[in-house]
């Protein structure tokens, strides 16, 4: 009995083993809907719907930054015990973004009407692009504060609770999804998504947003638009970084060559998607731990020691996905087979980023805005350089862009790796080891594997 004691209570300390297997839960029930939605949809409306989420994203930069200041800051205040600071960011972030969103509602829907009128319900594709069009402002307003909500509830060092909604809500989004899209077709796309940003904004409620009230401090709000804008600017550049590749595809090549894609896409958004959460809940521990102390080697410690494990999961989520996709698209979606090989080649170059995640987030603990903007730059253009260039110069093919892409990713870690070490004078085969080193041992065997067996 003590023993089971013990062990409970070593698991309750590591918080992020739940967050883990939460995630893991929730990322496999979002691909088995994005599998399922691809055995009811053709290429083409994919390609469309994937259109649409592109809108989708840049549309999520209207906040200015003021959500991104808010994460990085409020665990700060924590830290510091300064109650009454992060009690005024978060009523701030939130009726700030109430403002900005219900005036990009406005203007959007407005153009959406204007642009496709006289052809909704005459022209099936159009009709399809204003669907997904009207629905981006909705779409990003409830997923804007989900993301709030959650990331407030794990700042608050409610990691397990986070982790248990995080998975309920998945549940019940998946069930709504699927029968949404068994009756809607193409129109069921977006029930998941919305459905799981509504469940969560009601089922985190109690631990973020309860007792927040509207406060229309412009003077505080601007501050926060300035502080956090650096991070936005960065973000920002991470979109069109993450959003090369289809860009790419869609001047070079078609819809249905983007429908193909989303087929790399969700390999790429399920293997990643483990690694990004632990970071997370990392990001948020050395945030606690700079702001409680300040001391720099102690931060470069620290994340070096969970860099580790998050490179040890990017390497099992990588073999993960390389081995069980082709089995997925080849059973259960067999038009996607030609992006099979795409998803392979990319997620060994995401699985190489992923290991340095967390060196990543040091540049915005400490508030290295241009570090941190010159690393997206050189990473947006590595990708744009690689992608455009091998499939113009070698062949017109998703696979080219996957290679690119994952090429890019690579040599983005290893600068990250590179920065910090000069930055702060810091063993560059340290850093090497800790986040490389565990994800190749997994790596590479596994490849060999699949090479000799396969």
């Amino acid at each position: 009995m003590r023993i089971f004691t013990t062990l409970l209570n070593k698991l309750k300390n590591a918080d992020f083993i739940l967050v883990t297997l939460s995630t893991v839960a929730c990322s496999a029930m979002s691909f088995i809907f994005s599998v399922y939605s691809k055995s009811k949809v053709p290429t083409n409306p994919m390609g469309i719907y994937s259109t649409c989420l592109i809108v989708q994203t840049y549309m999520n930069y209207a906040q200015f930054g003021v959500l991104n200041a808010y994460n990085r800051d409020y665990p700060q205040a924590l830290g510091r015990k300064d109650f009454d600071a992060a009690r005024k960011m978060k009523n701030s972030a939130m009726t700030f973004m109430l403002m900005v969103y219900a005036l990009i509602f406005t203007v959007f829907e407005a153009w959406v009407l204007l642009r496709y009128h006289g052809v909704i319900g005459v022209d099936q594709e159009k009709t399809y692009y204003a669907f997904g069009y009207a629905l981006c402002p909705i779409m990003i307003l409830l997923k804007s504060f989900d993301d709030m909500s959650n990331a407030t509830v794990r700042m608050n060092g409610k990691y397990n609770k986070s982790a248990i909604i995080g998975f309920v809500r998945t549940v019940l989004a998946l069930g709504i999804g699927i029968l949404i899209l068994n009756i809607a077709g193409y129109y069921g796309l977006y029930a998941m998504t919305m459905s799981s940003a509504i469940l969560g904004i009601v089922l985190f409620h109690k631990d973020s947003m309860k007792g927040a009230r509207l406060e229309f401090d412009f003077s505080y709000m601007k501050l926060m638009v300035l502080g956090g804008l650096p991070l936005l600017i960065n973000s920002l550049i991470w979109t069109i970084v993450q959003n090369v590749d289809k860009h790419v595809i869609l001047t070079f090549m078609d819809t249905d060559a983007l429908g193909v894609y989303t087929v790399p896409t969700m390999g790429f958004t399920t293997m990643v998607l483990v690694p990004q959460t632990i970071s997370q809940v990392f990001y948020i521990k050395i945030s606690h731990l700079y702001g409680a102390h300040q001391d720099e080697k102690e931060l470069l410690d620290k994340a070096g020691y969970f860099t580790s494990i998050t490179a040890l999961i990017s390497g099992a989520a990588c073999l993960f996905v390389f081995y069980v996709m082709p089995i997925f698209v080849r059973f259960f979606m067999p038009a996607y087979t030609d992006g099979t090989v795409a998803t392979q080649i990319l997620v060994i170059g995401v699985a190489i980023y992923a290991t340095t995640m967390i060196y990543g987030n040091i540049f915005s603990v400490l508030k290295l805005n241009k570090s941190l903007i010159a690393n997206s730059v050189a990473l947006c253009i590595f990708n744009i350089i690689f992608s455009s260039a091998l499939v113009v110069f070698v062949e017109k093919s998703i696979n080219m862009v996957a290679i690119g892409t994952g090429l890019s990713y690579a040599l983005y870690s290893l600068l990250l790796i590179v920065k910090l070490s000069r930055r702060f004078k810091y063993s560059f085969g340290k850093l090497l080891i800790k986040s490389w080193g565990p994800a190749m041992g997994l790596i590479i065997p596994g490849l060999l594997v699949y090479l000799l067996v396969m």
